[in-house]
């Protein structure tokens, strides 16, 4: 089952991250790990797919969050997986940091730690300053791609 697109549109509006009602319904609920990896990924996916149609339209800004959240959604789906105590410390605080995201992408990989490093940039850059424009984005599209393709092999998702 799917969240209809009018809770996660109130959610938004209200300043709640979906991710961050992942990790609160993980706990509360206690859903085993490979349940919260895949909830994670399934919804790096979707905010992969937003984040193309918004670089189509040329909106730097939601473009830039849109990918700084698939691929922050793609390490904790990684980390969640592969049981990286990263992903148990936020379990156990109750939230992601942005430490403990940097941690496990290092931990999971170049090819992850690459895709984390170029989504933070535009999460700082595209989404909070805007300082770039659409084709400084659509240049990290390449590497941020090869992470939502591992996380497709690697959770049996699409």
């Amino acid at each position: 089952m799917e969240l209809p697109k009018t809770i996660i549109n109130i959610l938004r509006r209200n300043g709640l991250d979906i991710d961050y009602i992942i990790d609160v319904l993980t706990v509360n609920l206690n859903i085993d790990p490979p349940s919260a990896a895949k909830a994670h990924a399934k919804l790096a996916l979707a905010m992969f797919n937003e984040g193309l149609s918004f670089v189509d339209k040329g909106d730097v800004v939601q473009a830039s969050e849109r990918l700084y959240k698939a691929v922050e959604g793609s390490v904790k789906a990684l980390a969640i997986a592969r049981g990286l105590d990263e992903a148990r410390e936020a379990l156990s605080k109750g939230r992601w940091t942005v430490s403990l995201l940097d941690k496990a992408a290092r931990r999971l990989g170049d090819k992850v730690w690459r895709a984390w490093t170029e989504a933070y940039f535009l999460h700082v850059n595209g989404f909070h300053e805007v300082r770039i424009d659409v084709d400084d984005v659509r240049a990290r599209i390449p590497i941020i791609q090869e992470l939502i393709n591992e996380v497709k092999k690697s959770l049996g998702v699409t």
